[in-house]
């Protein structure tokens, strides 16, 4: 399953941090003339700090005198403060999370609790551990929070989540809770499987992520009452604070698709903001996210723009997280023991680090990576995309067999969908409408819908950049959504947009079919130019990868394509089935 990183303290480690401590060895890293953040204490002073054996061995006022191997690092007129900490990350979200580790530690980001989600879903169970701890290699901390169902159904979601290899991963140290629970409704009603699962995390010691857009007060104490411990799905103060008043840790929600600090801002001011139940995420940051805005440290600026006091901001994306995950004896705060995550920072008001230290060594200066990062072997573990040699050609793309009118999906904004039926006439579809497909990259099966509010005119865009597990495509012509497809196809995954039987735009994404193996930067320059091209044909929302990933996501409202069908959120049904081809593709 693959060596895990350990978050103790060894004998010998202990021996050397003492040692250090009284000034009877010389560190191997010292701080000398800033100011510490202590986010134990909410003080900013003066102190020295000294580091061994890649952990924090000294805060304090006395000067400690360096070896000939210490490197010393002049603090004068800067703030000393703890790496950052992301409590909710979703890695391969076009870049691999090796990507995501260089981009976050160059500005501040030293440790992140990622999704499994796609761990579970494009590796084999055996070697699911060994893809885990490949990433403690790198010099950004890892850890888990380990799924207990699909994001959306798919077609062989008892063997990706069935019980024994859940219960192998809750097992490993870098596996901190269970979540997100997307279906939470089924929590709720006391669907058994899923208590079953919430009781074996709560056994082992492990935290419990809702998931629970909506829900209400009332509900909220239902959820908490069933296991659930956090929830960051809050979009107002006020629900926040039902999520408070309910025991739960509340993750305050920042990003490119969701931008809800300043609504959110109100629950953490006054009594409450001492509580260390808020912590920040940005809930996945895209590509052009982290170069626009940064990471955590954006959301920290973000926080204190808002209204929160500084030194509640840091703790949010320091203390607060790592004590959530029972982490707080190793990581989240500048203490003797705690793992050397340290940052300098020009003052408190700017939380873009000018120097990054992660782990005891000296990483990033002004943003720049200064050290090399280990090369992650992601073809070793993930999952062929196409299992055989079919295309699609495009008759499989027409509109023979859809009833008039079809049950339809319009696109309120980047993610939402709401039904709205549309007549056809014959195969023309009409203005502003497109054939939305998603099938099986063997050609075993496909789901069919029409899609308005997306774009005004589309030859054909494709991408197995999607939460279900299949290509979707949409289009108006037959021949350029198949010339996309077989793109994305014959490219072992991407996205690609054609028009007028030639090849506009292509990102490969061969790594599961959902990340590109180059640098976060190269990655947005290209989603860049696909916003561009879409833009210019009618697309009128935010970032469109998002709206690629979760069209056939059946937690969101209301319509959704998904492996079953067509799907009615509310209702709970197929609008319009799946078809299965099996028998045609042979």
């Amino acid at each position: 399953m693959g060596a895990v990183k350990r978050t103790f303290r060894t004998v010998d480690e202990l021996r050397v941090l003492a040692a250090t401590a009284r000034g009877d060895r010389p560190p191997d890293l010292l701080l000398v003339g800033g100011r510490v953040l202590n986010v134990y204490s909410g003080e900013l002073y003066p102190a020295t700090v000294a580091v061994a054996a890649g952990r924090i061995a000294y805060v304090g006022e006395r000067a400690l005198a360096p070896g000939p191997r210490t490197t010393v690092i002049d603090a004068r007129d800067r703030v000393i403060a703890p790496g950052y900490v992301d409590p909710h990350a979703h890695p391969f979200a076009l870049c691999t999370p090796d990507a995501l580790a260089r981009a976050a530690l160059g500005l501040g980001t030293t440790c992140i609790v990622a999704d499994t989600m796609p761990l579970l879903m494009l590796t084999a169970p055996e070697q699911t551990g060994e893809a885990m701890a490949a990433l403690g290699d790198l010099p950004v901390r890892w850890f888990f929070f380990l799924r207990q169902h699909a994001q959306g159904h798919v077609p062989d979601e008892d063997a990706r989540f069935g019980d024994a290899r859940l219960a192998a991963l809750l097992g490993r140290e870098e596996v901190r809770a269970v979540g997100e629970l997307t279906r939470w409704p089924e929590v709720y009603a006391g669907d058994e499987t899923q208590l079953r699962r919430i009781a074996r995390a709560l056994a082992a010691g492990r935290r419990v992520e809702g998931h629970a857009p909506g829900a209400s007060a009332d509900r909220l104490q239902a959820l908490a009452a069933a296991g659930i411990s956090s929830d960051h799905e809050a979009l107002t103060a006020d629900q926040a604070l039902a999520r408070l008043r309910a025991g739960l840790y509340v993750m305050l929600r920042h990003g490119s698709l969701r931008p809800d600090l300043d609504a959110l801002a109100p629950v953490a001011t006054g009594p409450r903001m001492w509580s260390g139940r808020l912590m920040l995420t940005p809930d996945g940051p895209s590509p052009q996210f982290l170069r626009d805005c940064g990471y955590m440290d954006y959301l920290v600026a973000a926080a204190m723009r808002a209204g929160v006091e500084p030194l509640a901001a840091y703790q949010m994306a320091t203390l607060n997280p790592a004590t959530y995950y029972g982490l707080d004896e190793e990581l989240g705060g500048i203490a003797p023991g705690r793992r050397a995550d340290l940052l300098l920072l020009e003052r408190l008001e700017t939380p873009r680090p000018e120097v990054v230290i992660a782990g005891g060594h000296l990483c990033a200066r002004e943003g720049r990576v200064m050290v090399e990062l280990p090369r992650i072997p992601w073809d070793r573990w993930m999952r062929p995309l196409t299992p055989g040699p079919w295309r699609p050609d495009p008759g499989f793309f027409s509109l023979d067999g859809l009833p008039s009118p079809a049950p339809a999906a319009h696109l309120e904004n980047t993610v939402i969908t709401v039904r709205r039926d549309i007549a056809l006439d014959g195969q023309r579809l009409p203005a502003g409408v497109l054939h939305a497909v998603l099938f099986d990259p063997g050609g075993r099966w496909r789901c069919r819908a029409l899609l308005s509010g997306f774009a005004d005119r589309l030859g054909g865009l494709a991408a197995s950049y999607t939460g279900g597990g299949g290509i979707l495509c949409l289009g108006r012509a037959p021949a350029d959504m198949a010339l996309a497809a077989t793109c994305v196809l014959d490219h072992g995954g991407g996205i690609a947009l054609a028009e007028d039987g030639a090849l506009l735009f292509l990102l490969p994404l061969p790594v599961g079919g959902m990340a590109s193996p180059d640098a976060c930067t190269e990655v947005a320059a290209a989603l860049d130019r696909l916003d561009g091209l879409l833009a210019a044909r009618g697309y009128r929302h935010g970032e469109v990868a998002y709206t690629l990933l979760f069209f056939n996501f059946d937690a969101l409202p209301y319509v959704r394509l998904t492996y079953r069908g067509l799907w009615d959120v509310v209702a709970g049904r197929v609008l319009y089935p799946r078809e299965d081809l099996a028998d045609a593709r042979r």
